[in-house]
């Protein structure tokens, strides 16, 4: 075993900070050092050699920005890790040009594990690697639905084989979760899972995340990088919204699913790899070829095993179940969560436009809300009641601004905590405060 290694984690949110860390110890083996300020960053800098840094370029005193060649100064090998959730694009484009990552707010367990798995220099990756494979959690799905059971049936089934997979299904539906569900029941399941979404990468990075680059293949490519495909090698790589990359990069994927090699950007070497596809969007399969997004000679390749998830309110039946699994992963007793049975109904005749995720993100407050005894009619989104006539029209103002303190109270103030119980974005959270005066 090598040293352990020193990350540093510099955001202005107390809690935001403290969760991340709780994350890390977590899954990881790291020392771990926290600063509110750039000043205490810099601080750090001074008396310790840190290989990881997660930096939110908002802080109060120093432009995150400015500090990522300060940072550098004092740690040259340091790898560094721009978290936001919002977009100065082009200062963000020029600091991943140079060799940093990026996370963009609020993510997940898995988001944090995909970004740490990309970073090979200076870390030794097979240490990281057998850690997170320890911590992986077993994906069980459970349903009542007689059409969900037929598509778990077949997910099984193309699990057996190496083929690429197409998962189809609206925003919030957990493709990703039956990617790994997949994974977890084929050969490869000892093996690496990397998920990434595409929607998320800049257009001038998509190809050095997904193929890597050599030493010198353009300026600030100063060691050579390894891409997804690569990283995944054996494994299983998910793209999620595989429809927003670049049909020139559709054209490179089309290539590893017939020749199994690809090349890194600058390279001349034919890379070989063994990596199972599984692709998602969520468009209609019916759509996919006229909305010219994708190419079609990889549609055909995909579409050979393909699977629709069904939308949350076809399948009102297993809210129940899907309450009781998101519980249980939070430690939470399902048999101590008191859910009244009018909450249930709404539940059943909700919409749900979000779907599952959006669910997930009404039982997240609802545990907040009463330290995790239950959820009841005041602990619903004003959204949930307003489609249901539980209140006039004139009070949903007021309705949404009593939500939005009561959140913003219960995490103690953390903005993007509350924005992500809210099931809005930061900046929208921003405006409303600003708005109402809140």
């Amino acid at each position: 075993m090598g040293r352990k290694l020193n990350l540093l984690i510099v955001d202005d949110e107390p809690l935001f900070s403290t969760s991340l860390k709780d994350a890390l110890l977590a899954n990881y083996n790291f020392n771990i050092y926290t600063a509110l300020t750039g000043i205490k960053a810099l601080e750090i800098l001074e008396q310790t050699n840190i290989d990881i840094c997660f930096l939110d370029v908002h802080l109060p005193d120093i432009n995150g920005f400015d500090l990522i060649e300060k940072i550098k100064s004092f740690s040259p090998d340091c790898e560094i890790i721009i978290m936001t959730a919002y977009g100065e694009v082009e200062q963000t484009k020029t600091a991943l040009k140079e060799g940093a990552y990026f996370l963009p707010k609020p993510f997940k367990i898995d988001d944090l594990k995909t970004v740490l798995s990309k970073i090979n220099k200076n870390i030794n990756y097979s240490e990281l690697y057998e850690k997170l494979k320890d911590e992986e959690e077993i994906i069980e799905i459970k349903t009542k639905n007689k059409k969900m059971k037929e598509i778990l049936k077949k997910a099984e089934k193309y699990a057996k084989s190496d083929l690429p997979i197409l998962l189809l299904g609206s925003t919030g539906t957990g493709k990703d979760t039956l990617a790994k569900y997949i994974h977890q029941r084929s050969e490869r399941k000892n093996e690496i899972f990397i998920m990434q979404n595409c929607a998320s990468l800049p257009e001038t990075l998509i190809e050095s995340e997904l193929f890597g680059y050599e030493k010198g293949a353009f300026t600030g490519a100063y060691s050579r990088k390894f891409g997804l495909f690569e990283i995944a090698n054996k494994g299983t790589i998910f793209l999620n919204e595989i429809v927003e990359l670049p049909l020139s990069s559709q054209a490179k994927i089309l290539h590893i699913i017939e020749n199994k090699s690809f090349r890194r950007i600058g390279g001349l070497q034919d890379i070989i790899v063994d990596t199972r596809i599984i692709a998602a969007t969520n468009r209609k399969m019916e759509d996919l070829l006229k909305s010219g997004k994708i190419r079609e000679d990889l549609f055909y390749r995909l579409e050979t095993l393909h699977l629709e998830l069904l939308d949350l309110k076809e399948r009102v039946e297993d809210i129940p179940l899907i309450i009781e699994s998101l519980l249980k992963k939070r430690n939470i007793d399902p048999k101590e969560f008191r859910i009244d049975k009018k909450v249930l109904t709404l539940f059943q005749n909700y919409n749900w436009p979000g779907n599952i995720r959006e669910l997930e993100n009404v039982i997240e407050r609802s545990i907040i809300l009463t330290e995790g005894k239950g959820i009841s009619i005041d602990t619903l989104p004003y959204s949930i009641l307003k489609l249901e006539n539980h209140v006039k029209r004139e009070s949903l103002k007021d309705l949404e601004k009593d939500e939005i303190i009561k959140i913003l109270e219960s995490v103690g103030g953390n903005k993007s905590k509350a924005a992500k119980i809210l099931g809005i974005d930061r900046k929208t959270l921003y405006r409303k405060i600003k708005n109402w005066g809140i």
